[in-house]
């Protein structure tokens, strides 16, 4: 324990100490343990002291175990604990080695991609330095891209090599080291991340340039197509508008060519940009992107004339569809008309017509309604089918095509209702006829039925017929049989009839009545049949009694036939029991076969006259007794055809029996002569074999068994046949079975005694075979014996020579492992063969002893494989013996070659790790010397020369080394590898030798030998070419060669070669540089480079070297793995012991790698150190540079913007008051800001170029400028900002400047026109006169050169020359009567309310009346300063009413009354009439044409309320009810009341008083209206009372008749009647001016329902206008006839600006686009050849002058003019009439029509007058006749309806009145509207809508029970 402590010393933390102490320890726990035991045992023996004693002895020890435990456990634990941080320390060192081992490999490759991409970029700014020299710009592209690619490959392998090293560094386990490798390795990631950013941009370069090209040539294609296809636009949109002048299908299929011509180019040029833009990017496709804007604008013109083609093809299709409904109605009406008049027979008044009259009517009147019924449903599906189409149709044509399918629909029904009562009528007239028709063919069918009886009357009576004879009873017979099928051919007629008209009645209304009458004809007819029925059974009888004596002859010729035939076969029966003649044999057998075949034919003839017999079992009673005779004689001949049967089968038994026989016996002859055969085969073993070769005795063995079985097969054969023959003869008789089986049990005998014999051959064989296996078994167990011995003398033979070569042990070896592997196999052959005869014997042989011979055969054969087994022992052994010697002398010259080659790579390292700081002194003496030689080339000197000028012919000391290299300027020019002081002494000691202090000459001259170094294997040539030279030798790696002469490109292949010399042999060739493909083979030669180079290639070798010995050693003991003992068990020992060897090698490999990575880093961070300092100097200047730059051109900038600028406010300002021409001016300004612009736009590219210049610089001087560059950039864009918003300022001034000159030029007229007190027409009539006006009357202009002169010859006009210019040049087009108007006369708008005064004073003034808000005055006189009020005050004329004074324009606050508004204008829709006098009843003063302009000289002003009487109605001629105006506002009445006959019921117009003599005109309709001509007059002959009337539907004059003879009647007279007087509208609603149905004509008759009541009309808005040319003044009511109109238009879709008024011949001025403002120049004009109101207008955009469509012929708005003073519409004096309509809505005509002909047609006439009460209509004041008070009808309580919709309304429930739900909103959702959903909605609300929300709107209206807006 001491001596452990003392071994420990207290140092537990270290390990050999721990261990010493451990040891020290060891072993004494045991012996400490083991005296405790000893003590104890001796304790139980002892007494005592002794006991005391040994207790003693037992704590000493204890104390000391505790001592030793507690020790033992704390160097364990101390132990572990130094283990454990050695651990931690061996992986850290192996960590940090393996990392530095790595890091100057990643930073070199992160730093060469860095200096590649730092040269694709510089060689990038090539690009922009060859300016618009394509050549240049494309070779720079070219290496720019190849430096870029070359760049992005060493990023890539980089990126690569710096990931994989990651993935390896993040698996190091010291955390420490693997967070600093990650974050290290994370850097250089970093550096190549920024690399690439950089790079990115110079891969692109091509594809620019690229896109350039592809852009122009891009633009040019497209626009070769686009333009042809803009060109066909325009002609397509020509042809369109030609379809306003020809709408025939010629123009429509012409203008549908152009568009579909235009359609195809568009979409061909859209496919071939969008095809360019799917494969552009860039530039290209921005340039594509504006081309398909461009042809997607004609693309939507052409959608435009698609749309209005569209229109003109539906209007084509409306007229035709409505021109075929209508001849649809009118085949309805003709084919009604013809039923109609197909009634006629039955409407003459004479009530009972003849049958055949009755059915050919009924016909007629059936075939006419079926026609017609047909031609209803044709027209209603038509006009269904049109009215859904219809619907697909534009708005306008929709609405009117529906409207007109509605109205024939309508008169469809009307003519469908007539004809539903004509079928009805015929319907009941088809009963009565259908059922004398049934009763007539009934009557008929018992009549024959009758007939049938009386003859039949011979057979009825049994005693008669037997009197008769067989021919008279069939005659009477044949008679009944005659009567009775014409008797059931009539009541099947009958029948047919009658169930036809069963099935036609059914459905019917009258289908009870007609059913129950047809049941009676029905059983008449099947009573009638039953007694036909009856005698038909009669007579079939009589042919039964016939048939019975035709029976009894059959019976006798079947009999007589059997007997015939039984005679036949007794004879053949005889034939067959005679012997066989000689000259026959088969005889026998012909006669059996004759017997057999007339025995079946008697069989069949028996058996045909037993069926016939059983066949009469039911024959009459005078035929069963001689058919029994019969009978009994076929019974005899039976009993004999059995007795020859038996006969027949005797015989017949007795030749089969011999055939049997026969048969057998041969079968059996031929199994003995088999037999026979085996007998010769087995004679020679019968002599004996024993003498026999085996092979001999194994054929005759053969053969003998083939005959064997040959014998045994026909033996087996012979059995069977005889067994089959037994079976055969059992089927025989009795006797016959008897004598065949005993015949064949003495054939059997014979047979077996073959058989037997056979049997005792076969078992013989087999004992011959047995005794023959057991020779040739003995014969293989001795050779296998002999191989054995031959195995055993190999083997001892190797044993003896075991130390032999290894070669001829080997051979030895082999040798004895062949005889052994042969004496094996025939070991085996041999086993195998006994075995298998063996299994043999037991099965087959007889012999007992045969399987236990065979058995000792394999206990010799096993014996001799023993002996076999031990001799593979032994040579196991001798094998494994020569292999562990092998193994061992392999393992230990791998581990000792290993040994040597890490002492040399130790050596070859020596100057790396021997000297800090090598890498760096390297690096400069390579720069320096670099530096010298391009010193010696430039100034072509040698190595001698510059020895003499730096050590003037002296050795080269260090001073004059480090001042001549500070000097050269070589290694100046390279700044950041610029050399301190210090450097280039640490350079000047590497390259002296010996540490002297001096260089010699000859040393100096060392250092510029040309050497190169082989970077990878590379073949030496003799000669320069290199597909004729031959291969000196191949240079391996990091060889030296000595440059001989330059190197020189070789012409074949273009290679660089070079002639060298190697160090290593001084063999003499030429080697190539570098491969085409980029390999490097030669770098320059640096001494420390290639022993850098050496070392990790010893390194790498020693590394593939341990691999190599580790893994031999690892896969031998994988091998030996198994081996417990012997010599190969002491091999895997041996091999053990070498791995630590084999590791200690590699730790020193790796220990050296770590070194030399240590060394490597501190150089590589010194020199980074350096780089960085100089690239901060380098840095510093290039920013001092760049800034100079861009402060040069900012400055520049700033004073030019500032003098522009300057400039152009002043005269902004002064809006060039101070100069002659302001314009001028402006444009020098504006020339002056642009020039600016373009300086600053310059400014800022700089500044873009500087910034671009050091856009990827980080941090340091770069970094900061860029900063300011950023502030110079948004100084320099103020600069932008200020000019442009001074151009903008430049602008509105120019604007100002015209206006005002435009304003001063209209002051001067208008004072001009005011001093000379000219209105606007006389001054342009004037105008006109004095110069050359262009056109007459309203379209006459005045020229600008006329005005100009004119406004020049006012005196004191104060207008200047610029004024005039300016002013006139807006009026180049010329001067018409319109623009002069608007430059005349001015008009303002009252925007709030101000009054008018009689005087300018308002002190001393009066009002006139107030100026509501929105009224529009002229002004006349403006004057400023009113007084001390200071008021801006003018003289005007109210427009709505032509009142004059002064108002207020501005107040002395500066509050606004008015502003300036537009003149007034109308525009005339249609061709109307202007009136004299306010009042719209007034006289028509002139007319005014559609499109002619209106000023308005007064109004609008309205009209006091007006009243007129209506009156509801249904019209006679057509059914359709409607309102009508009963008396109109001038009091002219237009109905007349009139007393007329109505029908009652449907009776025929004819045209004589006689209905015989007459022709029927047409039916009158019930409802129908007539006039009294004549009459009535009284039919005496047929009881008719009848007069002559006028049908005041149709005109049409005749008889009809007024009272049947049955006393019904046809006409009743009424007086609810009114003739119109006047035509007059017949209107769908109460209030006039609704749609209207049609016009009601003079003289036709309407049947009043409801009124006459009073409608109150508002009065009309009238308004005074006069024609722009003057010629027509007065007033008009305002309606859709005249529309507001103003002189400045906008385009409400693109068109086009024409230089003629016709379209024909007119040129394209140019296109027009959607939102364009037009100024119109003159009126609206009709184009008539096109039917197109036009235009001529100025654009405002460009100035341009034609002419353009306003509206398409269609109807379609081309442009609408831009009106401004629109008034609000006024609602409240349409309520009522609104009202009365709802409630018109609410009860739909056709109700009320229909229940007003139920009420007539029940002859409830005298109800009518209260039928609209009873109804629940409104009350009325019928005593007044007209309503007084329509609020008075909705307040009457009285009215039932009302009150209990109030109620209703009381309750909270709905009313469906006022709910109708309209099922358009059932339409499915339209997904297409949330692509169009506006965002704009989904704004907060605005609260301040809360404020503005006007309360007026919550009215409630109670009448109409809905709310107002």
């Amino acid at each position: 324990f001491e001596q452990a402590r003392v071994a420990l010393g207290g140092a537990y933390g270290n390990l050999e100490a721990v261990q010493a102490a451990e040891h020290c320890l060891k072993g004494h726990q045991e012996a400490l343990s083991d005296g405790l035991r000893k003590l104890a045992e001796a304790q139980r023996g002892a007494t005592g002291e002794q006991i005391r004693q040994l207790q003693q002895l037992g704590g000493v020890i204890r104390t000391a175990q505790t001592l030793v435990t507690t020790e033992a456990t704390k160097l364990r634990a101390a132990k572990l604990k130094c283990e454990s941080q050695g651990k931690v320390k061996a992986a850290q060192e192996r960590d940090q080695a393996l990392f530095q081992e790595i890091l100057p490999d990643c930073t070199n490759k992160a730093n060469i991609a860095e200096d590649a991409v730092e040269k694709a970029r510089i060689t990038s700014e090539m690009i922009e330095s060859s300016g618009d020299d394509l050549e240049g710009i494309r070779e720079a592209v070219q290496h720019t891209e190849n430096a870029a690619q070359e760049a992005q490959k060493l990023l890539g392998e980089a990126r690569i090599y710096l990931n994989a090293k990651v993935a390896t560094v993040k698996r190091f386990e010291c955390d420490s080291v693997r967070l600093q490798a990650v974050a290290d390795l994370g850097k250089l990631q970093v550096q190549l991340q920024e690399a690439q950013q950089r790079l990115s941009p110079l891969k692109l370069v091509r594809q620019d340039f690229v896109q350039r090209a592809a852009a122009q040539k891009l633009v040019q294609e497209t626009l070769e197509r686009l333009s042809p296809a803009e060109v066909q636009v325009d002609r397509a949109e020509e042809a369109t508008l030609l379809l306003s002048s020809e709408e025939g299908p010629e123009a429509i299929k012409n203008a549908e060519a152009a568009v579909s011509k235009a359609t195809d180019l568009v979409a061909g040029v859209l496919r071939f940009i969008l095809q360019k833009k799917a494969t552009v990017t860039g530039i290209v496709k921005e340039e594509a992107g504006k081309l398909e804007e461009r042809a997607k604008a004609s693309q939507a013109r052409l959608v435009e004339l698609r749309k209005q083609q569209t229109e003109s093809t539906q209007k084509a299709n409306c007229d035709s569809m409505l021109e075929e409904a209508h001849e649809k109605v009118q085949q309805v009406y003709e084919a009604v008309k013809k039923a109609s008049e197909a009634e006629s027979p039955f409407l003459m008044g004479e009530e009972d017509l003849a049958l055949s009259k009755t059915l050919a009517a009924v016909k007629a009147c059936d075939a006419a309604a079926t026609a017609a019924n047909t031609a209803c449903s044709i027209a209603r599906m038509f006009l269904a089918t049109k009215v859904v189409e219809a619907r697909r149709f534009a708005e306008g044509l929709s609405e009117r095509a529906s409207k007109k399918l509605k109205e024939y629909q309508s008169e469809l029904e009307t003519h469908t209702s007539k004809l539903t009562e004509i079928k009805k009528s015929t319907a009941t007239r088809k009963k009565e006829a259908t059922m004398k028709e049934a009763e007539s063919e009934v009557d008929k069918a018992e009549k024959l039925a009758n007939l049938v009886g009386e003859a039949a009357a011979a057979l009825t009576d049994d005693a008669k017929f037997h009197e008769l004879t067989a021919k008279e009873i069939r005659a009477a017979a044949d008679e009944t049989l005659d009567a009775e099928k014409e008797a059931s051919s009539a009541l099947a007629a009958a029948r047919k009839f009658i169930t036809a008209r069963q099935i036609e009645s059914k459905g019917k209304e009258v289908a009870s009545e007609v059913s129950s009458e047809l049941i009676k004809f029905q059983t008449r007819l099947s009573t009638a049949q039953a007694e036909v029925g009856k005698y038909k059974k009669l007579c079939s009888n009589v042919e039964g009694r016939l048939k019975a004596k035709r029976e009894i002859e059959e019976a006798a010729s079947k009999v007589e036939a059997l007997e015939e035939k039984l005679g036949k076969l007794t004879e053949a029966v005889e034939k067959m029991s005679e012997p066989d003649a000689g000259d026959e044999p088969d005889a026998g057998k012909k006669n059996t076969k004759a017997a057999e075949g007339l025995a079946a034919e008697a069989q069949v003839a028996l058996k045909s006259a037993n069926r016939f017999f059983e066949a009469q079992g039911s024959a009459q009673s005078s035929a069963k007794e001689e058919i029994e005779k019969m009978r009994q004689r076929a019974a005899e001949a039976q009993d004999n055809l059995s007795a020859m049967i038996k006969t027949m089968k005797e015989t017949s038994e007795k030749i089969v029996i011999e055939g049997i026989v026969k048969e057998s016996d041969e079968r059996i002859k031929e199994a003995e002569e088999s037999f026979q055969k085996v007998a010769a085969a087995e004679e020679p073993f019968l002599k004996g074999v024993d003498d026999m070769e085996p092979e001999d005795l194994s054929k005759l063995l053969i053969e003998l068994d083939a005959a064997v079985s040959v014998a045994h097969t026909a033996v087996g054969g012979a059995k069977t046949f005889l067994a089959m023959k037994r079976l055969a003869a059992k089927r025989l008789s009795e006797t016959s079975a008897a004598s065949t089986a005993e015949e064949l049990s003495n054939l059997q005998g014979r047979l077996d005694v073959v058989a037997k014999k056979v049997t005792a051959t076969k078992r013989g064989m087999t004992e011959r075979r047995m005794a023959t296996v057991k020779r040739e078994g003995e014969g293989k167990v001795a050779m296998a014996e002999k191989k054995v011995e031959e195995a055993v003398e190999a083997t001892k033979a190797l044993a003896e020579n075991i130390s032999l070569e290894t070669s001829d042990v080997k051979r030895l070896c082999e040798g004895a492992g062949s005889a052994q592997q042969a004496a094996s196999a025939f070991i085996a052959e041999t086993k195998g063969f006994l075995q298998e005869r063996q299994r043999d014997s037991k099965l087959v042989t007889t012999d007992a002893s045969m399987p236990g011979e065979l058995s000792k055969l394999l206990e010799k054969l096993a014996a001799a494989q023993v002996d076999l087994d031990k001799q593979k022992g032994v040579l196991r052994d001798q094998e494994h013996k020569f292999v562990a010697r092998r193994l061992l002398q392999d393992a230990s010259d791998l581990v000792e070659s290993l040994e040597a080659k890490l002492k040399t790579m130790l050596e070859k390292a020596e100057p790396i790790t021997s000297e800090v700081g090598g890498f760096a002194a390297s690096m400069f003496v390579t720069h320096v010397l670099a530096a010298l030689n391009k010193h010696m080339k430039d100034k072509a000197k040698t190595a001698a020369q510059i020895f003499e000028e730096i050590g003037e012919k002296e050795p080269i000391t260090e001073a004059k080394f480090v001042a001549f290299a500070g000097t050269l300027p070589e290694l100046m020019e390279q700044k950041d590898l610029l050399l301190s002081e210090e450097q280039l002494k640490s350079v000047f000691s590497r390259l002296e030798a010996g540490g002297k202090g001096e260089i010699s000459e000859a040393e100096f001259a060392e250092h510029f030998r040309a050497r190169w170094l082989i970077t990878n294997v590379v073949a030496m040539t003799d000669v320069m070419e290199v597909k004729g030279g031959k291969t000196v030798r191949k240079l391996e790696v990091n060889e030296i060669v000595e440059q001989l002469e330059e190197p020189a490109k070789e012409a074949s292949v273009g290679l660089m070669r070079v002639k060298a010399k190697t160090e290593k042999d001084e063999k003499e060739g030429y080697i190539t540089m570098t491969s085409n493909g980029g390999t490097t083979y030669l770098v320059p030669f640096d001494p420390l480079t290639a022993v850098e180079s050496s070392v990790q290639q010893a390194i790498q070798d020693l590394y593939e070297a341990g691999v190599k010995a580790q893994k031999y050693i690892e896969s031998k003991g994988d091998e030996l793995r198994s081996v417990r003992e012997g010599p190969l068990a002491e091999t895997k020992a041996s091999l053990l012991a070498m791995e630590p060897r084999i590791r200690k090698v590699q730790q020193e490999r790796k220990k050296l790698k770590v070194t030399i990575a240590d060394a490597k880093k501190k150089q590589l961070e010194a020199v980074e150190n350096e780089k960085k300092r100089r690239q901060e100097a380098q840095e510093q200047q290039e920013a001092d540079k760049v800034l100079e730059d861009a402060n040069k051109s900012v400055g520049e900038a700033e004073e030019r913007t500032e003098k522009a600028c300057s400039a152009a406010q002043a005269l902004v300002t002064s809006r060039g008051a101070d100069t002659d021409s302001p314009l001028e001016a402006m444009d020098e300004a504006d020339k002056a800001l642009s020039a600016c612009a373009e300086h600053i736009d310059s400014a800022l590219a700089k500044i873009k170029e500087l910034m671009d210049e050091v856009k990827n610089a980080g941090k340091g001087p770069l970094g900061e400028v860029r900063g300011q560059l950023v502030k110079l950039k948004v100084k320099t864009g103020a600069f932008d900002s200020r000019c442009k918003k001074q151009i903008f300022a430049l602008g509105n001034a120019r604007k100002q400047v015209t206006r005002d000159a435009e304003l001063a030029l209209q002051s001067a007229l208008r004072k001009h026109a005011v001093g000379q007190t000219l209105k606007p027409a006389e001054l342009f009539a004037k105008l006109c006169g004095a110069g050359e006006g262009e056109g007459e009357g309203e379209a006459a202009a005045v020229s600008p050169a006329t005005l100009r002169a004119f406004l020049e010859g006012i005196p004191d006009s104060g207008l200047k020359p610029c004024h005039l210019d300016l002013g006139i040049e807006r009026l180049a087009a010329g001067i018409t009567k319109l623009t002069l108007l608007d430059m005349l006369q001015e008009y303002q708008r009252c925007v709030k309310e101000i009054a008018i005064t009689t005087e300018f004073e308002v002190k001393e003034s009066k009002t006139v009346r107030k100026l509501v808000l929105g009224e529009v005055v002229e002004v006349l006189e403006r004057r400023t300063g009113d007084g001390d009020t200071g008021l801006s005050r003018v003289r005007c004329r109210a427009v709505k009413d032509a009142k004059e004074g002064w108002a207020t324009l501005t107040g002395n606050q500066g509050t606004p009354f008015m502003e300036k508004a537009a003149k007034l204008y109308y525009l005339c829709e249609e061709a109307s009439k202007l009136q004299s006098a306010f009042e719209s009843s007034s006289a028509d003063t002139c007319s005014v044409g559609a499109g002619e302009v209106l000023e308005v000289l007064e109004g609008p002003r309205e009209e006091e309320p007006l009243e007129t009487l209506r009156v509801k109605g249904k019209t006679a001629k057509d059914g359709i009810t409607g309102w009508v105006t009963f008396k109109d506002l001038q009091g002219n009445e237009s109905l007349k009341k009139e007393k007329v006959l109505i029908c009652q019921r449907s009776i025929a117009f004819t045209t004589t008083f006689d209905i015989a003599e007459g022709k029927a005109l047409r039916k009158l309709d019930v409802g129908e209206a007539l006039e009294v001509l004549e009459g009535p007059q009284e039919d005496a002959v047929r009881g008719l009372t009848r007069v002559r009337a006028r049908a005041k539907s149709d005109g049409k004059e005749g008889w009809v008749t007024l009272k049947g003879n049955q006393g019904t009647s046809y006409a009743d007279e009424t007086d609810k009647h009114y003739v119109c007087v006047a035509a007059v509208p017949l209107e769908k609603k109460f209030h006039s001016g609704s749609e209207a149905w049609r016009t009601l004509e003079v003289g036709e008759v309407l049947e009043l329902i409801d009124g006459p009541e009073k409608e109150t009309a508002e009065g009309a808005r009238r308004v005074k206008a006069r024609s722009i040319g003057g010629s027509c003044e007065g007033w008009f009511s305002v309606s859709s006839a005249f529309k507001e109109w103003a002189p400045r238009y906008k385009c409400a879709q693109s068109t086009v600006l024409n230089d003629a008024m016709n379209l024909k011949d007119a040129k394209v001025v140019r296109k027009l686009e959607a939102g364009e403002i037009l100024e119109a120049l003159e009126a609206p004009m009709l184009e008539p050849s096109a039917n197109l109101l036009r235009i001529r207008a100025r654009a405002e955009k460009d100035g341009a002058t034609g002419f353009a469509t306003i509206k398409g012929n269609m109807g379609t708005e081309v442009m609408h003019p831009l009106v401004e003073n629109k008034e609000p519409e006024r609602k409240d004096a349409k309520e009522q009439n609104e009202r009365k309509d709802a409630t018109e809505e609410q009860e739909p005509e056709k109700g009320e029509q229909q229940e007003h002909d139920r009420g007539r047609s029940r002859g409830q006439e005298a109800e009518e007058p209260d039928r609209g009460r009873s109804r629940g209509e409104p009350g009325r004041d019928r005593g007044g006749g007209g309503r007084d008070d329509v609020n008075r009808a909705y307040s009457d309580r009285s009215d039932g309806r009302q009150d209990r919709r109030g109620a209703a309304e009381r309750r909270g429930e709905r009313s469906d009145r006022y709910d109708r739900y309209d099922k358009s909103y059932d339409k499915p959702y339209d997904k297409s509207y949330d692509k169009s959903y506006d965002k704009s909605y989904d704004k907060p609300y605005d609260r301040s809508y809360d404020k503005s929300y006007d309360k007026s709107y919550d009215r409630y209206d109670k009448h109409g029970g809905r709310y107002g807006k």
